[in-house]
């Protein structure tokens, strides 16, 4: 990707990739030391981009601990491109019911280019996993909600994708990557993303892709919940529920899932 980028606009991308990875901790916020670390700049360069950004209103940093956060400008610059919301919004009551009839937490993630960004997630009463952050980003590969969608994708495409994503895990603990290449054999032996105590020991997760006006994997919807309640009947009854709320999506909100591609 970054050897595509038109001649001088190096400073831009890393630019996008600063407030891409800040969104992923909106809340807790970033060090600037971390920052660099995280996007592979040095100190002096993410200071001087990020001045600039806080200076347009784009950044954010807080007095108490001096940790940078995104900032007021993100939000109105996205009031300018409203389908996602509207997205979120017809999604929000599925997200519900999913809930309900499983008691796990519910997912909707959207693909970012090689990542999946959570979208949208409901708490489920019975699990006492830990919720992803609305805006939390990952590799595709890197979760079920992802898998889901690389399962869908041509596979020349999906390809590249894994081998971009792997290279990102090289930095991973030797266990985690071992994780993740079982969850991807797992979720291609059962058709869907399936992660059963690969990720976290505890935990297990299904996800289905929602297929947008060009029939390619836009989203994904999903759910987490404690490992010990994901038996094969279990798996099986809720993947078909997931399924059939998927294609219900697709037909409700066609005309959004044309706007948003």
């Amino acid at each position: 990707m970054k050897d595509k980028l038109p001649p001088g606009t190096r400073s831009i991308a890393r630019a996008v990739s600063l407030l891409t990875v800040l969104g992923t901790r909106k809340q807790i916020g970033w060090r600037l030391t971390d920052l660099a670390a995280q996007c592979a700049l040095d100190d002096s360069t993410v200071h001087r981009i990020m001045t600039c950004l806080s200076m347009l209103r784009l950044v954010q940093q807080r007095k108490s601990d001096r940790r940078y956060i995104p900032g007021p400008m993100l939000f109105e610059l996205a009031l300018g491109f409203p389908a996602y919301s509207s997205l979120q919004s017809a999604c929000h009551t599925t997200l519900i019911r999913v809930v309900k009839n499983t008691g796990w937490n519910a997912f909707l993630y959207l693909r970012s280019g090689e990542e999946s960004v959570c979208l949208d997630r409901i708490g489920g009463p019975s699990s006492v996993l830990p919720l992803i952050d609305v805006g939390g980003r990952r590799p595709l590969a890197g979760s079920s909600m992802g898998i889901a969608m690389l399962l869908g994708m041509p596979v020349q495409e999906r390809q590249a994708i894994l081998i971009a994503n792997r290279k990102r895990f090289k930095t991973a603990t030797a266990h985690r990557k071992r994780g993740y290449d079982r969850m991807w054999k797992r979720s291609i032996t059962a058709g869907i993303g399936l992660n059963l105590g690969d990720v976290l020991p505890s935990g297990g997760s299904i996800a289905v892709p929602i297929i947008d006006a060009r029939k390619r994997p836009f989203a994904a919807l999903g759910v987490s919940g404690p490992l010990e309640e994901f038996t094969r009947t279990r798996i099986d009854t809720v993947a078909a529920m997931l399924l059939n709320e998927a294609r219900q999506l697709e037909i409700e909100q066609a005309e959004l899932l044309r706007i948003t591609n």
